[in-house]
C-alpha cells in the first residue's frame, strides 16, 4: 500500500523507463504530432480513391 501510495503522490513531471526519460509536455507534442500526421494520410488515401475512380471513369 505504502507504494502505491508514494508513486501516486510524486509530482515528478517525467516518466521514464530504462531506455529513456521524456517530459509529459514532450510526450502530448509526439501524441498531437502523431494523431496529425495519421490524419494527412487517411486523407491521401482517400484523395488517391477517389482519384483513380476518375481514372478509371475515363479509360
Amino acid at each position: 500500500m505504502e507504494v502505491k501510495k508514494k508513486i501516486s503522490s510524486s509530482n515528478s513531471p517525467d516518466f521514464f523507463s530504462k531506455e529513456m526519460i521524456i517530459s509529459k509536455k514532450s510526450l502530448n507534442e509526439n501524441q498531437l504530432k502523431f494523431t496529425y500526421q495519421k490524419q494527412l494520410i487517411s486523407d491521401l488515401d482517400y484523395k488517391h480513391k477517389e482519384w483513380s475512380k476518375s481514372i478509371d471513369r475515363k479509360f
